[in-house]
């Protein structure tokens, strides 16, 4: 349930269903989630893993990454701030490379 940390034992029986809310939470936000696990440069990569939660990340080239680190800071705090309002416990992974949705 949004807005409740159910833990992840949880978060990975509801996988499918978080992985579908997180998608339409940021979709309906205006990003663009790339079909597959690995974003195109400037989508979005959302998928569910059992032993973490729902899993996004952001399509930059590491170049990028480094070259535009303010951009990257910007959009994983839109990220967290559209997941957040919509009621999702969200954690940061990798150095701030992926956001963890466990609830």
């Amino acid at each position: 349930m949004p807005g409740q940390w159910v833990g992840m034992d949880s978060a990975s029986i509801a996988g499918p269903d978080l992985e579908r809310m997180v998608r339409q939470e940021l979709t309906n936000a205006g990003f663009t989630i790339e079909p597959s696990l690995m974003p195109a440069d400037g989508g979005l990569g959302v998928w569910h893993d059992p032993a973490r939660g729902v899993v996004v990340t952001w399509g930059a080239s590491s170049d990028r990454l480094v070259k535009y680190a303010t951009v990257r800071s910007a959009v994983q705090l839109a990220l967290r701030t559209v997941l957040a309002d919509a009621g999702h416990q969200v954690e940061e992974d990798f150095d701030g490379l992926e956001l963890v949705v466990t609830s």
